[in-house]
């Protein structure tokens, strides 16, 4: 088998449980996502991709940076910002356009969900508070699936 598929498999089973657990709790534990970086680092150490990590943990870092401001803000929660720093270290700036995109699009589809009382959300305040993780995760696996297309 494949260890790149295997370890993609295995980041797609962990999204899933992230997935879950935040449209119930509205919380994303540390240990998913540092199993998520555990197994980027696992992948670059078999697959040798040299200067190209390099470049994804640049990005990653720059979209931590991004996180923090916007968590600051209270755009996002912190495990929202830490999901999406992790997700960029695996994409890199070479799938973050399409990342985005489809980021978005899940993003607005889960917010009409809510409004819809179909999906889970929260009112504090009287704003509109969704689950980050689901759009992140799913739009992050269709990601993967696209590199495989």
């Amino acid at each position: 088998m494949n260890v790149g598929l295997l370890i993609d498999s295995l980041a797609c089973v962990i999204l899933a449980l992230i997935v879950v657990e935040d449209m119930r709790r509205f919380r994303i534990r540390n240990v998913w996502v540092l199993a998520l970086i555990a197994l980027f680092a696992l992948s670059w150490m078999l697959g040798g991709a040299g200067i190209r990590s390099v470049w994804h943990v640049m990005f990653a870092a720059a979209v931590l940076v991004a996180m923090f401001g916007a968590f600051h803000l209270r755009l996002v929660g912190a495990g929202d910002a830490k999901l999406l720093s992790a997700a960029s270290l695996w994409i890199g700036p070479e799938g973050a356009m399409v990342f985005a995109v489809v980021l978005l699009l899940l993003t607005m589809l889960y917010c009409l969900g809510a409004i819809a009382n179909v999906l889970p959300k929260r009112r504090p305040n009287g704003r509109l508070e969704i689950p980050f993780a689901p759009s992140i995760a799913v739009a992050w696996i269709a990601t993967i699936a696209l590199t495989y297309a």
